[in-house]
C-alpha cells in the first residue's frame, strides 16, 4: 500500500470536484438551452463554466462562446445573464471580454469587449478598433459601435469610417447608418470632420453629411469643400449627385459666398 502526501491527495480531490462541477454545468446548460427549442442559447467554453445563482449568470472562461441558431458570440471570457423569474432561465444579456466577436446571417463584428442586450437585440462593441461588416461593406470606430438589430440602426463613435463595396469611403467622428429590411444601407448621417472619398479619388469634406442611398446623393453642410483633381469648390452647403457627378455649391442664408478654383486652360 502506497500512502500519498495529504496535500497531494487534497489537490487531486479539488481537481476532481472542479471537473465534475464543470461537467455538470455543461449538462445543465445544454439542457436549459438546447432541450426542445431551436431558438434557445447554448453556452460553452474550453477552460471552465461557473454558475452564479446569486447574481443569475453563467460564466464561461477560455475560448468561450454562446450560440443561438445562426447567431454566435465568442470571447476569452463570457458572462450570460438569465432571468431567474422564468422557469427556462431565459438569457437576457451577454457580456464578453477579450477579443470579443459576434456573427449572424448578415453581419460580423468584433472589439475588445462586447455587450449584447438579447431583449432589445442590441450589440455594443467597444474598442479600440471596433469593427462591423455587412452586405454593403464594413465600418470601424476607435471607441464604440452600437448595432441595434431590431431597429436596423448602426452607430459608430469616434474616428469612425465606412468602406463601401462600390469603392466609396466615408469618415467622421460620429456616423449613423440606417439599414433597410434586407440589411443594406438606406441612409448615412455623419458629423465631425466628415470626408467622402469616391472610387476615382475625388473628395468632399464638411462638418456634416447626409447620404441618401436610394437617390445616390448627399447633402453636405458647414465648411464644405468639393475637390476633383485640380478643381475645387467651397461654400456653406453642397448637394452632390453621385449618379450624375454633378455638385451644386450653395451659400447659407446669412449672405455667405461660394467660390471655385479651376484648372488653368491649356494655351
Amino acid at each position: 500500500m502506497i500512502c500519498e502526501n495529504p496535500s497531494v491527495w487534497k489537490a487531486k480531490m479539488l481537481l476532481t470536484c472542479k471537473i465534475a462541477l464543470i461537467s455538470a454545468l455543461g449538462v445543465i446548460l445544454a439542457t436549459l438551452s438546447a432541450d426542445t427549442h431551436a431558438d434557445d442559447m447554448v453556452v460553452n467554453a474550453k477552460n471552465s463554466l461557473e454558475w452564479n445563482r446569486k447574481e443569475a449568470f453563467y460564466h464561461a472562461i477560455g475560448n468561450a462562446e454562446a450560440i443561438q441558431g445562426k447567431q454566435k458570440i465568442r470571447a476569452e471570457s463570457l458572462k450570460a445573464f438569465y432571468d431567474p423569474e422564468t422557469v427556462e432561465r431565459t438569457i437576457t444579456r451577454i457580456v464578453a471580454d477579450g477579443n470579443a466577436s459576434f456573427a449572424d446571417e448578415n453581419h460580423n463584428g468584433s472589439g475588445q469587449k462586447l455587450d449584447y442586450d438579447a431583449v432589445n437585440e442590441t450589440y455594443v462593441l467597444n474598442g479600440p478598433a471596433a469593427l462591423l461588416s455587412g452586405p454593403d461593406g464594413s465600418g470601424a470606430a476607435e471607441k464604440t459601435i452600437i448595432f441595434k438589430r431590431a431597429a436596423q440602426i448602426v452607430e459608430l463613435l469616434k474616428d469612425a469610417e465606412i468602406k463601401l463595396k462600390d469603392g466609396r469611403n466615408l469618415s467622421g467622428q460620429e456616423i449613423i447608418i440606417y439599414l433597410d429590411e434586407t440589411n443594406n444601407i438606406l441612409r448615412i448621417s455623419a458629423a465631425g470632420n466628415v470626408t467622402i472619398t469616391q472610387a476615382d479619388g475625388s473628395k468632399a469634406t464638411a462638418n456634416k453629411a447626409d447620404y441618401n442611398r436610394a437617390a445616390d446623393s448627399a447633402l453636405l453642410t458647414g465648411n464644405v469643400i468639393v475637390k476633383d483633381r485640380e478643381t475645387e469648390l467651397a461654400g456653406d452647403r453642397a448637394e452632390v449627385d453621385f449618379a450624375t457627378g454633378i455638385s451644386k455649391m450653395l451659400s447659407d442664408k446669412s449672405g455667405g459666398r461660394v467660390s471655385g478654383r479651376f484648372t488653368r486652360l491649356k494655351e
